[in-house]
């Protein structure tokens, strides 16, 4: 009998006509009677206007049941969720339901279950579950790279603002307006919405020096019909723009920022005529005073210092260490010597002596405040490598400092680069230079890239080598990413005529020890001057430094252009000019705001001026 039903019904399926347009699930179909006719259930649909709503919103529900018949109507029954937040239910005709939502209940989300419900009256119900959301809040809009964008960004023509959920919006430029000192002659020109993205493209030019754009939009909404009204971007546009001059130009400098927003710019190598100390090799120190727009000299430093390194501790106080200088006097020898800069004082104290000299050295401040120096150059003719690595006890008074000697590298390298990687409690050492000497006379060595990576553990203060590969690099460049990751990028693979820059960049994972290619840089760079920071909440920008032109590598040029990399688009790409073409100087992160300066370095000569990287 139920083989013959089926039959049956799969006949009245094929054969009836069905006129276009009319629903295929009306009570008064061929379909549903033949379904009747056999006595199956009817087949109840329903349709809702939304699955998200304010707080006292309506959800309208069309539906081929007529439930207005029934003594109860519409039963919405809401599963899990403790109070229903339907208010009630109003028949609008026989087939179309508002249902109310309580004013009381601002979120939350919530289920129907109707397939349980109405198998009691022998209804199938489609669907068989709805969900829903209780939604307060109205979209929020922001820049897709964060909150700041490179100059460039505008002057190729669009911009990506993204929406954290379904927008509803008509897209008018009308409802589109710019303000802010970025603006200038900026216009809007078209848009290509999506649902959680506007893309604007632009007509017209930003001011050179960047600042602030404002976009404004009107009327967007989210599905649930939340709306601000006038939902207000405001987009840092960064910029390079002249800052003030040094007032002593140098190269080979260190620039820190201070943790109460001043900008230290310390030692490194004065032009030829100048001489303070009695030497070109700088003890000077400048200060750079956001009130007055120019920098004011600093207290000198205690010895005079270029090709050192220093960092700022976690009490706030700046660590110089090495490099090649002295006190008083021509002579230039390597140092040993380290000393401390207290910035609430204003005065620099002498510390404890490193095992021996070193320059082009790395330092680690480690989580316990403790500094790791890594690695350097020996000052001395013929020049070698340092593989010894050195612990500095950070204490209060840098005359209770100690030096504790934890080993000793596999590869003896500096121009190196190193970082802490968190996830694995280790410092990352990667590349470099290694120079061996053969012989006693100052050209008796043999310089060569590197490409091993060697871990120091905080934990065992053990020293170990990599099982990963490095392309052979030395002056380059590492970035941490968000997910424990190494970004590796720039630097050269030999020296004098056979130098030849690095456009492969990596990424180092130190939880598993490997090592992978990425995209290429636009450039070859190498001498620090280049600089990496972020500006948005992925973003970096590489500004500066050299880039080898011949097969030979016996010609180069100093670079203009510079290039961003962003962790969401995965790749370097080319953004707006510096305005020196200088390598060999130092730069200074902005921590709060993002962006930076470069300062000093060179293009043929030693330079005094500066140039800020920002949106103000």
């Amino acid at each position: 009998m139920e083989k013959i039903k089926s039959t049956i019904l799969l006949f009245l399926l094929i054969s009836c006509k069905i006129t276009p347009g009319n629903n295929l699930f009306d009570p008064n179909s061929p379909t549903s009677l033949g379904l009747l006719l056999l006595s199956a259930d009817p087949v109840v649909t329903m349709e809702f206007s939304t699955n998200r709503v304010q707080p006292g919103g309506v959800i309208y529900v069309s539906t081929n049941h007529d439930f207005t018949a029934k003594s109860e109507g519409l039963r919405l029954p809401v599963s899990g969720s403790g109070v229903s937040p339907i208010l009630q239910v109003i028949p609008r005709s026989r087939f179309l339901y508002e249902v109310r939502m309580k004013p009381t209940i601002t979120s939350g989300k919530f289920s129907i279950d109707l397939k349980d419900y109405y198998l009691n009256e022998s209804l199938l119900v489609n669907p068989e579950n709805f969900e829903f959301e209780i939604d307060s809040q109205p979209p929020i809009l922001e820049v897709r790279t964060g909150n700041g964008i490179d100059i460039s960004e505008l002057q190729s023509g669009f911009l990506d603002i993204v929406s954290n959920e379904d927008i509803v919006w008509e897209g008018k430029l009308s409802q589109v307006t710019l303000s802010g000192t970025a603006k200038n002659s900026l216009v809007v020109s078209d848009m290509i919405i999506s649902s959680r993205n506007i893309r604007l493209l632009f007509a017209g030019n930003p001011n050179s020096n960047g600042g602030i754009l404002t976009v404004s939009f009107s009327g967007v909404k989210d599905k649930a019909s939340n709306s601000e009204g006038v939902v207000m971007v405001p987009v840092k546009v960064f910029a390079f723009k002249s800052g003030p001059n040094l007032n002593v130009a140098r190269r080979s400098c260190v620039g820190i920022e201070l943790d109460d927003g001043r900008r230290l710019v310390l030692g490194g190598k004065a032009k030829k005529e100048v001489l303070i100390n009695g030497n070109g090799t700088l003890s000077h120190s400048e200060i750079y005073d956001s009130a007055l727009k120019k920098f004011v000299q600093g207290p000198d430093m205690l010895f005079r210092r270029q090709e050192f390194d220093a960092v700022k501790l976690l009490d706030g106080r700046i660590f110089a260490v090495g490099g090649i200088g002295g006190k008083i006097g021509a002579v230039n020898d390597g140092l040993t010597a380290t000393e401390v800069y207290d910035p609430i004082t204003n005065t620099w104290t002498e510390g404890p002596q490193l095992s021996l000299p070193r320059l082009f050295h790395k330092m680690t401040v480690l989580p316990n405040g403790d500094v790791l120096v890594v690695g350097g150059m020996s000052p001395y003719k013929p020049t070698q490598s340092v593989g010894t690595v050195e612990l500095v006890h950070i204490t209060n008074n840098p005359a209770t400092m100690t030096v504790e000697v934890v080993g000793n590298l596999d590869d003896p390298r500096g121009k190196h680069t190193q970082i802490f990687s968190q996830t694995t409690g280790k410092v990352i050492i990667i590349g470099g230079e290694r120079s061996d000497a053969f012989g006693p006379l100052s050209n008796d060595f043999t310089p060569k890239a590197l490409d091993s990576i060697e871990l120091y553990d905080i934990n065992t203060k053990t020293l170990s080598k990599s099982t990963a590969k490095l392309y052979k690099r030395f002056n380059h460049f590492v970035h941490g990413l968000e997910n424990g990751e190494i970004l590796i990028f720039g630097g050269m693979n030999s020296r004098f005529d056979d130098s030849q820059p690095v456009l492969r960049a990596q990424i180092y994972n130190p939880t598993t020890d490997t090592i992978r290619d990425h995209k290429n840089l636009l450039f070859g760079r190498e001498w620090g001057s280049s600089f990496v920071f972020p500006y948005g909440k992925d973003q970096l920008i590489v500004a500066g430094g050299l880039e080898y032109r011949t097969g030979s590598g016996s010609t180069f040029d100093s670079i203009h252009d510079t290039e961003s990399w962003s962790e969401s688009i995965n790749r370097f790409y080319m953004t707006s000019r510096s305005l020196n073409a200088r390598w060999d100087g130092c730069d200074i992160r902005y921590s709060s705001t993002g962006g930076g300066m470069i300062l000093g370095g060179r293009i043929g000569d030693i330079l005094g001026n500066t140039e800020e990287y920002s949106f103000e």
